[in-house]
C-alpha cells in the first residue's frame, strides 16, 4: 500500500463511521429530520419494487412503470420515486433490516465522496490541504444527516466527485480513454437523478476543455478573438431560452415558498436584469442561510454555524484559487465557472433553507477544496506523530502528493 493510499484511508474510515452511527439512529429512532417526506416515500417505493421482483414482475405494486431505455437516455426524465426506488430496491431482497442497509449504502457512498474530495486536495496542494478540505464534510450534522438516510444525494454527490477525481487526478492504472468513459458513466448516473445539473457540468467541462485547448495551442489567439467579438450575438440569440430558463426558476420559487424555513418568498425574478441583481443574494443565502434572525430551533442553530464555517471556507479558497491556477489553470476555471453556475441557479430557485441545505451540499465541496488549500497554504500545523522535519510540514506539496 503506497503512502497516498496509507493517509487516505483514515480519511474515509472517520467519515464512514461517523455515517454507520448516524445510520442506525436514523433507523431506530425518529431523531434525523431528513428521514421523512421524501425518504420515507424512496423506501416505501424501493421495497414494492422489491416485491415485485420476487413476483417476476418489478413494477407489479407500483403505479406506472419504468424502461429500460430511460436508464439509458440521459434526460429521459423518468418518475424520480420509481428511478431512486429501484436503486434501492437490491436492499429489500436481503434478509434481515432492509432499510438499516440500504442506509449503511448511502452512507459508504458519502464517505466515498469525501474520500475524493481529500484525493483532489491531496494532488493539487499536499495531506494537509486535504484533510482540512474534508473536515466540513466528515461532521457537519446536515451533511452526516442526509447520508445516514435513504435520499438521493449521496449518490449524486459520489458521482460528481469520483467524476471530478478521475479525470483530474492521472493515475498509471488506467488509459485516458477508460477515465473518460468511467467519468460519463458517472456522470450519467448523477444526471439521472438530478437532470437540472446538466447545464453545470456542461459549463464546467466546456470551460475546462477551452482552458486545456488555449493553453495547448490548438486555439489561436485569432480564434479568441473572433469568438469573443461573436459572444454578444450568441448572447442575443440564446435570450429567448434564457427567458424560458428564467420562468421555470421564477415558478420554483413560486411552488416552492412555503414552509417554515421559507426566505424572501415575495422575490421572483422575471427578467434577465432582474435576475443578475438577484443571482447574488440568492447564492448568498442558498449558501449559507439560516443567518442568526431566521434561527428558531436547535437544528436551525447547527446549520447556521455550519454557514459561518462555510464562509470561512469561502475566503480561504481566494488563497487556494490562487495556488490552483499556478498548477492547472484550466481545471480552477472549470471548476469555478461551474461552482458560480450552480450557487446562482440553485440560489434564485431555492427559497427555503431546509431544501438548500440539501442542495448545496452537490457543490459545496468545491469551495471546501479551494478553502482547505488556501488554509494549508497560509498556516502551518503540526500533526499529531509528525516529525518537525517532516516535508509535510516544511512545505506540505513534493513527499505527499500522488
Amino acid at each position: 500500500m503506497d503512502k497516498a493510499t496509507k493517509q487516505a484511508l483514515p480519511v474515509f474510515a472517520v467519515a464512514f463511521c461517523i455515517r454507520i452511527v448516524a445510520a442506525i439512529i436514523t433507523t431506530v429512532t425518529n431523531l434525523n429530520p431528513d428521514s421523512t417526506a421524501d425518504a420515507v416515500r424512496f423506501e416505501n417505493t424501493a421495497a414494492l419494487i422489491a416485491q415485485g421482483i420476487l413476483k417476476g414482475e418489478p413494477y407489479l405494486l407500483t403505479s406506472g412503470s419504468l424502461k429500460i431505455t430511460e436508464f439509458l437516455i440521459p434526460l429521459s426524465s423518468p418518475e424520480i420515486y420509481k428511478l431512486w426506488g429501484t436503486f434501492l430496491a437490491p436492499f429489500w431482497l436481503l434478509p434481515g433490516p432492509s432499510g438499516l442497509y440500504a442506509r449503511l449504502g448511502t452512507a459508504f457512498l458519502g464517505a466515498f465522496a469525501i474520500y475524493n474530495v481529500y484525493v483532489l486536495a491531496r494532488y493539487y496542494h499536499s495531506h494537509r490541504a486535504g484533510v482540512i478540505a474534508t473536515l466540513p464534510m466528515m461532521f457537519y450534522p446536515s451533511i452526516v444527516a442526509v447520508h445516514s438516510t435513504l435520499l438521493r444525494e449521496a449518490l449524486v454527490l459520489f458521482g460528481i466527485t469520483t467524476a471530478a477525481r478521475v479525470l483530474l487526478v492521472p493515475s498509471n492504472k488506467r488509459s485516458r480513454l477508460i477515465s473518460y468513459v468511467l467519468a460519463g458513466g458517472l456522470l450519467h448516473v448523477a444526471l439521472l437523478l438530478r437532470d437540472d445539473n446538466v447545464i453545470v457540468y456542461a459549463a464546467a467541462i466546456a470551460t475546462a476543455v477551452t482552458g486545456y485547448a488555449i493553453t495547448s495551442g490548438y486555439l489561436s489567439k485569432r480564434t479568441l478573438g473572433i469568438g469573443a467579438a461573436l459572444s454578444p450575438i450568441g448572447f442575443v440569440l440564446s435570450l429567448p431560452v434564457i427567458q424560458d430558463g428564467i420562468e421555470f426558476l421564477a415558478r420554483t420559487r413560486e411552488l416552492r415558498a412555503r414552509g417554515r424555513a421559507v426566505y424572501l418568498p415575495d422575490v421572483i425574478p422575471q427578467t434577465v436584469f432582474e435576475l443578475a441583481a438577484f443571482s447574488w443574494i440568492g447564492a448568498v443565502y442558498f449558501l449559507y442561510a439560516p443567518f442568526p434572525w431566521m434561527i428558531e430551533t436547535m437544528p436551525d442553530l447547527l446549520v447556521g454555524i455550519e454557514g459561518i464555517v462555510s464562509m470561512g471556507f469561502t475566503l480561504a479558497g481566494m488563497w487556494g484559487i490562487r495556488s490552483m491556477i499556478q498548477k492547472n489553470k484550466p481545471v480552477t476555471a472549470g471548476l469555478i465557472v461551474g461552482l458560480v453556475l450552480a450557487v446562482v441557479l440553485y440560489g434564485v430557485g431555492t427559497v427555503n433553507y431546509g431544501t438548500g441545505m440539501r442542495h448545496r451540499q452537490m457543490f459545496l465541496w468545491v469551495i471546501f477544496l479551494f478553502g482547505g488549500i488556501g488554509i494549508a497554504e497560509q498556516i502551518e500545523f503540526k500533526w499529531a506523530f509528525q516529525s518537525e522535519n517532516s516535508p509535510d510540514l516544511r512545505s506540505g506539496q513534493i513527499s505527499d502528493r500522488e
